[in-house]
């Protein structure tokens, strides 16, 4: 059978202009088939030029797959299904499969609307084992019943197969980078970027996230020789820099130590690394920072979430994380030169206008050079939904093409989702300029920040202009909060 896997183009606001990552699930799906009796290729849609639906409907007519799978986030979906339906029009008889996190948390949404009709089977949770699984019995050599993880139709009926079990992470082979169709176009400010996996998984249960819904409260961990041959692969790719996409791979901080060393070890240090950590993981492990800039790792994102505690323990964070630790541990990156942007999430049903400026001011206080301030979002089943509709808290309940983090789909007892907007807006503008992540940035990556400059130039003009004088207006008005 002839495959194609599409990753969605649709990207979180601002985040592919100094990052944008090739999805390195499609690969590890292609790889853990029967290559002998299928043909896979994967379109990372992202990179697919300034109309990825004119690019996706070429590609169908020229390559005609028999099947074709899409993945997609909450904030994907809507847009993931115009492709399905532009397929479905086109060639009718194509099997069309659905995976990824938005389908693993929200399947009885999808399965309850008109949308069905265009999908003929939903992967949820981890997909290695139930893609090879489905393609074994779509090639008369496996029953669908009996395939853990897959949502399908019967007739009239839904059938869903819900008893999850977790892959061996042992028995799952390298991801096929070879099958990508467009092998450029991702970089790490300005490097050519790819992507590797150390670990899935995380056993917290912080209230905004659906992590658990897709492995459960687990933590798994590849070995060490396996990473290394991922590392070198992608190396061989041209990968000058890469991203672990990891969900914690902080969570054991002596094994990332470990793996620090052993990177270093290879000599595989010259390679400029990207990560997701936790303050926590590093606080427990002091001599991570040090071990990290030697073996190579250039960004770190921090999930600082806020500043105040009060409203860490909104979304059962308050036992994880404490404003003082993330001050020490923003200081160790600092002194190891490696650039931390901190993740916060502005927004919680206690916010007022002072709370959210303060976060503007401790990130500025202790030293954050890329500060990224989300929106609280109401993501399908987890519990910040629900507590928000339990306060009435939500102004965009079901259109979840605005849930990027970006948009702002709620209100606070004491802010309408204007007011967020905009002193968010003024935050996002002022911050570069006031903190000096421009010059720095400009200081470290010259080239790659002219280019990003000569885009908006060509391409967006008008946005860049409001974002100076929209930032111009309010420098200088605001005194400095620092009561908590």
């Amino acid at each position: 059978m002839k495959i194609l896997l599409v990753a969605n183009p649709k990207m979180y606001f601002g985040v592919d202009l100094l990052f944008r990552i090739p999805n390195l699930g499609l690969c590890s799906l292609a790889s853990n088939i029967n290559r002998r009796e299928n043909e896979v290729r994967v379109i990372d849609l992202i990179v697919a030029g300034k109309n990825p639906l004119k690019y996706f409907t070429k590609l169908i007519k020229d390559y005609s797959p028999d099947i074709v799978g899409f993945t997609c986030m909450a904030f994907q979906y809507s847009d993931t299904m115009k492709y399905i339906n532009l397929l479905k029009k086109f060639k009718p008889e194509t099997i069309t499969i659905l995976g990824g996190y938005y389908p693993t948390v929200d399947y009885e949404t999808i399965i309850n609307s008109e949308d069905i009709n265009f999908i003929d089977y939903i992967i949820i949770g981890e997909g290695e084992t139930t893609f090879n699984n489905l393609i074994n019995a779509l090639n008369g050599k496996k029953d669908l019943h009996n395939i853990p993880g897959l949502i399908y139709k019967d007739g009239k009926n839904i059938i869903k197969n819900l008893n999850l079990q977790l892959a061996n992470l042992d028995e799952i082979k390298l991801p096929d980078r070879s099958v990508r169709l467009i092998k450029n176009g991702f970089y790490c400010n300005g490097y050519k970027a790819d992507a590797v996996e150390t670990s899935r998984g995380c056993v917290y249960d912080c209230g905004f996230c659906c992590i658990n819904k897709m492995y459960g409260k687990s933590y798994r961990k590849f070995n060490f020789e396996r990473i290394i041959s991922d590392i070198k692969d992608a190396v061989k790719y041209g990968a000058k820099a890469i991203m672990f996409v990891d969900d914690n791979i902080t969570l054991d901080g002596n094994r990332f130590l470990e793996l620090c060393y052993r990177i270093k070890e290879e000599k595989l240090n010259h390679i400029k690394y990207l990560i997701q950590a936790s303050v926590n993981g590093i606080k427990r492990t002091p001599a991570l920072p040090k071990a990290m800039r030697e073996a190579g790792i250039e960004w770190v994102f921090l999930g600082i979430e806020n500043a105040n505690k009060n409203m860490l323990k909104f979304v059962n964070k308050d036992s994880q994380l404490d404003p003082s630790d993330t001050e020490d541990v923003v200081k160790s990156l600092n002194e190891n030169n490696i650039i931390t942007i901190g993740g916060f999430i502005l927004g919680y049903p206690e916010d007022n206008e002072e709370s959210i400026r303060y976060n503007f001011e401790f990130a500025k206080r202790i030293g954050i050079a890329i500060p990224i301030f989300n929106i609280l979002t109401p993501y399908p089943n987890t519990k910040v939904r629900e507590e928000l509709i339990r306060k009435n808290l939500i102004t965009n309940l079901n259109d979840y093409s605005k849930y990027d983090c970006w948009e702002v789909n709620i209100r606070t007892k004491y802010l309408t989702t204007e007011q967020i907007y905009k002193i968010r807006h003024e935050l996002e503008a002022r911050y570069p300029i006031e903190y000096g992540t421009l010059q720095k940035l400009i200081k470290r990556y010259p080239l790659f920040m002219l280019k990003i400059l000569w885009r908006f130039l060509t391409f967006k003009p008008k946005d860049l202009y409001k974002y100076f004088t929209g930032a111009g207006t309010f420098w200088g008005k605001r005194k400095t909060v620092y009561a908590r």
